[in-house]
């Protein structure tokens, strides 16, 4: 009779401790789960391109802040990659975020820099504007430019990337250009697209592409099937005729 409330203790005791044990395992993943990853969206972008042999670039990028996260996951900065892309050299990065002046991190990576802007102080619904310049050294006559490309893209469902690219005086695009301008005016080319490219590459000379580029020889070469098939249409006419 007198073992029984021993026992009882013991079994309470018991079950006590194993609840402690599992609420100092599980408390803090079950909080980690909780913290929410931020939701951006880049709504705007800006790049204009002074080429040379030593280019500058400044481009502005527009941030949408759906949801700033939480937690561990709060966001803090916003991370990017830039090609290192052979025979050029990237200097002098500076960052500002809506005007104001940041210390971007730029890290060495295999091929590629990775560069961070800290963003403080942002809630949802907030829009960002970060500002990168730099400079970007090559030989004459072919420009190669490395661009920022940030961890959050655009929503792809339209052409939300302006960009300029202003050659040397006297110059124009005379030969392959990466991404294809949308339109080309003496020594400035622009581009609207959907997403921002990797980098933006050109040749250029004092003239423009050659009478016999890869456009004109298509059209060509459509203008001789249509004759063609009109000139045997006719032979064929005068035959039965």
């Amino acid at each position: 009779m007198l073992r029984r409330p021993t026992c009882s203790r013991s079994v309470g005791t018991a079950l006590l401790a194993a609840f402690l044990v599992a609420g100092l395992i599980l408390g803090p993943s079950t909080a980690a789960a909780q913290d929410a990853s931020p939701s951006v969206d880049l709504t705007g972008t800006s790049i204009a391109v002074d080429g040379g042999e030593t280019s500058t670039v400044t481009a502005e990028y527009q941030f949408e802040i759906g949801s700033a996260g939480s937690g561990e996951n709060e966001l803090a900065s916003i991370s990017g990659t830039m090609w290192q892309l052979p025979d050029r050299e990237i200097g002098d990065i500076s960052a500002t975020v809506d005007g104001e002046s940041v210390d971007a991190s730029v890290t060495e990576e295999d091929r590629h820099l990775s560069v961070s802007v800290p963003v403080a102080d942002v809630s949802d619904g907030d829009t960002v504007t970060v500002t990168l310049e730099y400079e970007v050294a090559g030989p004459a006559g072919d420009l190669r430019v490395p661009l920022w490309v940030p961890e959050y893209s655009t929503p792809g469902q339209a052409n939300v990337v302006d960009a300029t690219l202003t050659l040397p005086e006297g110059t124009t695009v005379s030969g392959s250009a990466f991404p294809s301008p949308t339109a080309v005016d003496g020594n400035t080319a622009t581009y609207e697209l959907l997403h921002v490219p990797g980098f933006v590459a050109a040749e250029y000379g004092e003239s423009g592409p050659g009478i016999l580029s890869e456009d004109t020889l298509y059209s060509l070469l459509g203008v001789v099937v249509i004759v063609g098939v009109v000139v045997g249409g006719l032979a064929i006419d005068r035959k039965t005729a």
